[in-house]
This record gives C-alpha cells, structure tokens and sequence, in this order.
C-alpha cells in the first residue's frame, strides 16, 4: 500500500467536493481525517503576559499554522488551510463589542444595554478597521508570506445577523425583544445582515487576490465564492419567529454565494430542519449532534429527509467504523464523510480511504 495514492491533490478533492455540493459523488465521496503525528510540533513558545496578547500576535498564531500544517500528513479531502482567527464573535466586533479570551476561544462582551439602543446600532455603521479585523487582515498578509504557495489561506469564521445581535444584547434580552419590540429588531437584523454580507466580500475578495480558492474552518473546496450560514441563537426560538424573523436574513446571506453549506448545530435546532431543507439556494447540511448524542449512525434519519430534499450532507463521523456504517446506509451521493477520531498512523488512514472507494464503486 503506499500511502502517497491518498495524499491531498487539489484537482481531485475539488472535483469531488464539486459533485458533492451537487449531491453526486465521482470515485468516492469527499473524505476528511486526521492521522496520530509521530512527529513533533516546531510550536513557538508562548511567553505573553495575557491570552489577549498571544491571541493578537499575528507572528505567534501564524508560526503555530505553519507548525501544524507541516507536521500533518494531508490525506483524503482534508485541505491543507490556515484559518486566522480570533473566535467566533467576529462580526459582533463591528459594532464595538470588545473580545474577552479563553484558552481556545473567546466571548464578546454586550454594547447593546437596552431595546431601545437598537436604534444606536441602526445608524452604526461597521467598522472594519478596529483592532481585531486589523489582526486577521495581518495574519491573513503574514500567512500568504510565510507559506509561499504551499498551504491555502481560509475565510475567518463570520456568524450571521441573529448571532451577531445575540453577541452584542445576549441571547436572552435579544429574546424579549423580539417579544417586546418585534420591528426595532427586524430593522437591527436587516443592517446586521448588511454588515456580515460586507464582511463575507470583503474577505473573499482579499484572500481571491492572493490566490485563494474558497474554504474556512469547514473545509470544503470551491473556486467562487462558498460558506457556511448559520444561526445558532434560534435554538431559542419558535418555528413561527425563525419563519418571520429570521429566515429573510439567511436568506440575504445566502445570495452572493454560489454554494453553501448550513451549520445546523445541536439537537435543539433540529426544531428548524425543514426551513432550512426549504431554502432554494442551499446546497448541503452539515448536521452537530453533539457530545453524547453520537454516533453518527444515530442519525441516519436527518441525513435521508436532508438528501431527499435534494440538500448534500456532511457526517460527522465518531470513528472509522461508524463512517463506514453511515455509507453502507445512506450511499455514496451526496455525502461528505468527516472521520472525528485520528487514525493510528497514514496506512490505517489508507486503509479507510481504500474501504469508502470500495463501497462508493
């Protein structure tokens, strides 16, 4: 067996990811892994007074990509990327939330005090040049530097409209305003989804003048733009609320792209599957059952109402075995199998990838 035969090639995992959004398959389905390195990390050593400080070192985070990337074998479909980031509430920074950081992640804290400071968020407009979005613009130039071609460049993680509101009131109070003031929040919605398709552009349009094809932390590939809606404050909502209030603004985050992939996120959401099996331009689900409701066999059922309805998915697979029962059942179309946990070394990663191909024929 030679493990070579499996490694990452840009034209084959993107024709396939291409027959993939399309809910086909070509040889076999995409395939994303992770192998046990045996190797160490040239990791740079963090001497910063606070996490802030190391989260901001556009140095320090881009030297730890590149250690990363190095170390890691790229077999299957797993692209070879670097996602500069700064966590989650990106988009909330905008509009002046300040980021508080963890270990591996970091929260915004709250600039909307009261229903009635929407209007304040109203007549805001984005601001892209405060201090986070100058440091992945830096990491982003650092990166294209330092790789020099070898690894690709991602699109940081945006959240959209709700998420953002819910970042910068709480989720909460965002709940009781929907209640209290229903069109002071649609009118904040509508410019927070103004906002984030900027943010998209604007990220697209950088990282496709440096050559970049499209992925992010969601590791697809496509040549025009592609991404990942979300929306994971509707777990706290009504089917009605996410129809009316919600819906319009995934929509208008949906339209400048060519292919999409949704973050349904935790079994809360699942209340909200069918409108998002309903939205025309979506090409593919990515369904999180989350820790302790797995396997990914277990859900068999969300992945046939998604591919009957002409939607793609990816599984998030436990382990080999249970990626391998979830395409015994479900087929190779339209399927994205992503293996959670790390095969023991590159010829047991082979060794899969030999099992999808035979299964896929």
């Amino acid at each position: 067996m030679n493990p070579r035969n499996h490694y990452f090639t840009h034209a084959a995992a993107s024709a396939r990811y291409e027959a993939w959004w399309n809910c086909s398959r070509l040889d076999r389905p995409p395939v994303t892994l992770s192998v046990e390195s045996k190797r160490s990390l040239r990791t740079p050593r963090s001497t910063h007074a606070t996490l802030r400080e190391r989260w901001l070192d556009v140095e320090f985070q881009v030297e730890c990509a590149l250690a990363a990337l190095e170390t890691n074998p790229c077999l299957g479909d797993n692209v070879p990327s670097y996602l500069p980031n700064v966590g989650p509430d990106l988009t909330s920074t905008l509009f002046g939330a300040e980021l508080v950081f963890g270990e591996t992640t970091s929260w915004c804290q709250h600039t909307v005090p009261e229903a009635a400071d929407w209007e304040r968020f109203i007549a805001t407009p984005p601001d892209f040049n405060n201090p986070y979005w100058k440091a992945i613009d830096d990491m982003i130039t650092l990166a294209a530097e330092r790789f020099a071609g070898r690894y690709y460049i991602a699109v940081p993680d945006l959240h959209g409209s709700f998420d953002m509101l819910a970042g910068l009131r709480g989720p909460e109070n965002v709940c009781l305003d929907l209640l209290d003031e229903p069109e002071l929040v649609r009118r904040a919605s509508q410019h927070a989804t103004r906002a984030y398709v900027e943010a998209y552009r604007r990220s697209y349009q950088r990282l496709t003048s440096l050559g970049q094809p499209s992925t992010t932390w969601c590791s697809y590939l496509h040549t025009g733009p592609a991404y990942v809606p979300s929306c994971d404050f509707w777990c706290l909502v009504s089917r009605e609320i996410a129809e009316d209030f919600i819906r319009p603004t995934i929509e208008q985050e949906i339209a400048p792209l060519e292919r999409t992939i949704f973050h349904l996120d935790g079994p809360q959401a699942l209340h909200h599957l069918d409108l998002v099996l309903r939205l025309p331009r979506l090409n593919a689900v990515q369904w999180v059952f989350g820790a302790g409701h797995g396997p990914a066999a277990n859900w068999l059922g969300v992945y046939r109402r998604c591919l009957r309805a002409g939607k793609a998915v990816q599984v998030l697979a436990e382990d080999a075995s249970d990626a391998l029962t979830v395409l015994r059942e479900l087929g190779p179309d339209g399927v994205w199998l992503t293996v959670s946990a790390p095969f023991q070394n590159a010829d047991r990663a082979c060794e899969f990838l030999d099992a999808v191909h035979q299964l896929s024929s």
